[in-house]
């Protein structure tokens, strides 16, 4: 396989061509009328403040945390807690926590209604049927691994990768399980058909840890041998080495 500079930039381009911000209109305020879910219309009014807020969270969508927003627009801790917040309310923006280790990262997210009220369309990534959190993580391995030229959504024989790279002329997967439902598949394809050298599978919490680990007692040798099983955040915390062990 080759993965260099030039591969990289197409790569991340066709993944994030859904998330160039150009917007088809800048007035202060845009009226929008949002359904109650009891049949009753409501009219929602954004502020240049929440309006700009909104627009950084979909520059930056998964790839920078609740602060960095805040810091990117100038609002203090205080004004940017406000806003989201009014904002979540509304169901503008959707904050997940994201644990990695040492703490809590919180990653916004844009809603539907969001993007009707910027004119936007919704961007459409292939890994989206796991969802927004599945993303998120996809985006903080990447750039974990950036030293490695990480790739999300690596499409190797017809698998596509959530995150992969090249170690010592050997391809790395790294599979997201927010589920453990797919794990097997994940394994038995990113080995057979992307030819993966080691395949790490880095699970939401211990209890998918747990399921993952029963998945490996259902492979056969080869498969077990190049597969390991790890918490998402305590892949942050390791190095390279640690991470694929005597796979292969």
């Amino acid at each position: 396989m080759n993965i260099d500079n030039d591969f990289i930039t197409q790569n991340n381009a066709r993944i994030l061509s859904g998330f160039q911000f150009q917007p088809r209109y800048r007035p202060e305020y845009k009226e929008h009328n949002k359904n109650d879910g009891a049949g009753h219309q409501e009219e929602i009014r954004l502020s240049a403040d929440e309006r700009r807020f909104l627009s950084c969270v979909f520059t930056y969508l998964y790839r920078k945390t609740l602060t960095e927003i805040y810091s990117e627009v100038g609002f203090s801790a205080s004004k940017g807690t406000r806003i989201s917040k009014k904002l979540e309310r509304n169901l503008m923006v959707k904050i997940f926590n994201i644990s990695k280790g040492k703490g809590t990262s919180k990653y916004p997210v844009l809603l539907l209604d969001a993007y009707k009220i910027l004119n936007l369309e919704e961007g459409k990534f292939e890994g989206r049927g796991c969802g927004y959190e599945h993303l998120i993580w996809q985006h903080i391995l990447s750039a974990h691994f950036r030293e490695f030229k990480a790739v999300i959504e690596l499409n190797r024989g017809n698998k596509c990768i959530d995150v992969a790279f090249e170690y010592q002329g050997k391809l790395i997967a790294i599979e997201v399980a927010i589920t453990s439902a797919h794990e097997k598949a994940n394994i038995e394809k990113d080995i057979q058909l992307a030819k993966a050298h080691s395949v790490i599978i880095g699970c939401k919490d211990v209890k998918i840890l747990a399921e993952v680990n029963l998945i490996f007692g259902e492979l056969g040798g080869e498969l077990r041998e190049k597969a390991r099983a790890f918490v998402l955040s305590r892949i942050l915390g390791m190095s390279i080495e640690e991470l694929i062990g005597g796979a292969g």
